[in-house]
């Protein structure tokens, strides 16, 4: 004797959730991954204008702020 009755709807209905779940969950991780990389290419970027107002070479903020030498040439 089973103790309840197989319900299609309920089983879609759940699986659809935990399917949504999931991805969501994917999603958000996703979300914070790169906004924390573009957070901290951002504090590179700012680090190198400051560091080029006060005159050092490009060679060295680069080294400072680990951007590329033309990336920062382009500041």
């Amino acid at each position: 004797m089973l103790l309840a009755e197989y319900d299609y709807d309920t089983d879609i209905a759940v699986q659809r959730k935990e399917a949504f779940d999931d991805g969501f969950s994917a999603g958000e991780e996703r979300g914070i991954s790169i906004g924390l990389s573009q957070g901290a290419h951002q504090k590179a970027v700012e680090t190198a204008k400051n560091a080029l107002t006060m005159n050092l070479p490009v060679e060295q903020v680069a080294i400072l702020t680990g951007l590329s030498v033309e990336e920062i040439e382009k500041l």
